[in-house]
């Protein structure tokens, strides 16, 4: 777990490998099945309840919810993860850059929170290869969230 949980920090705090369209027909066929893999849009609730019982476990993570309703973050990251993975929900919570911009989030910050949602996913017995699947689409959110995207208005 070590080398896999610090490969994605190393990853997702490198800036300059910006997420690629990936149109191998393979990786296509990868992602398809991955929601269903992962165990459907229930397991990912389960995930995501657990996700989050780390992170406000985590001192570095667990400022940025103080203020906030945490029933409203689960069923937004819910919404927002299984849209990603291209289940059966819509996202229905406002922009991502919005939502984030001004709260200071790191790409440290974000690569913890990853980490977190990798050992969560590792624990239940989630392969390495569709952990690598589903923290790629979390990355394309990754400016989105730390606000790189943010410079300029």
């Amino acid at each position: 777990m070590g080398f896999q949980k610090q490969f994605w920090r190393s990853k997702l705090l490198d800036t300059s490998n910006a997420p690629q369209d990936h149109a191998s027909k393979n990786m296509a066929e990868n992602e398809q099945e991955l929601l269903e893999r992962l165990g459907g849009p229930a397991a990912v609730a389960d995930f995501i309840k657990e996700l989050y019982e780390r992170v406000l476990a985590d001192p570095a993570l667990a400022p940025f919810f103080e203020k906030t309703s945490m029933d409203r973050v689960r069923k937004m990251q819910y919404e927002f993860l299984v849209a990603a993975l291209d289940g059966p929900v819509s996202y229905s919570g406002a922009e991502l850059t919005a939502v984030h911009r001004g709260r200071g989030i790191t790409d440290q910050h974000f690569a913890t929170f990853c980490g977190h949602f990798a050992d969560v996913l590792e624990a239940h017995g989630i392969s390495s290869a569709d952990i690598d699947l589903v923290l790629s689409r979390l990355s394309m959110a990754k400016d989105k969230v730390v606000g790189t995207t943010n410079t300029g208005g």
